[in-house]
């Protein structure tokens, strides 16, 4: 079995909008998430998405299976952003409480360990 992203890593947190709908107003509705103990990598690669579109990413966010909380399914918040007729966007907090910048989240990979299971999620940003 796979040990987990070491915790001296995982110094950041992430707040998640998700939009989920359309207010009576025509605004996009949104649910907010948050995750503490992630890791954001700062990044400048360029990668196809599900929809094969080429994208420029700034950072990778990393997400532990087991060590950061809560855990959430990255897959199911994406497509409820996608049937809302959005994106997911999140905002990145260091571990002394500065942003590091709001993001659109453009990839999702959920990366297994030896036995099949999610050993990390890698989230990439743009």
């Amino acid at each position: 079995m796979l040990t987990p992203i070491p915790a001296r890593i995982l110094r950041d947190t992430v707040t998640f909008s998700v939009p989920v709908g359309i207010t009576d107003y025509q605004q996009p509705a949104t649910k907010t998430l948050t995750v503490q103990r992630v890791h954001l990598q700062s990044d400048n690669t360029t990668r196809r998405t599900a929809t094969n579109q080429e994208v420029t990413l700034r950072g990778t966010l990393y997400i532990d299976a087991r060590l950061s909380f809560p855990a959430l399914d990255y897959w199911s918040l994406q497509t409820d952003a996608q049937a809302a007729g959005a994106v997911m966007t999140c905002t990145v907090k260091d571990r002394r409480g500065g942003v590091s910048g709001t993001y659109t989240v453009q990839t999702i990979d959920g990366l297994p360990d030896d036995e099949g299971n999610i050993h990390h999620w890698e989230l990439g940003l743009s």
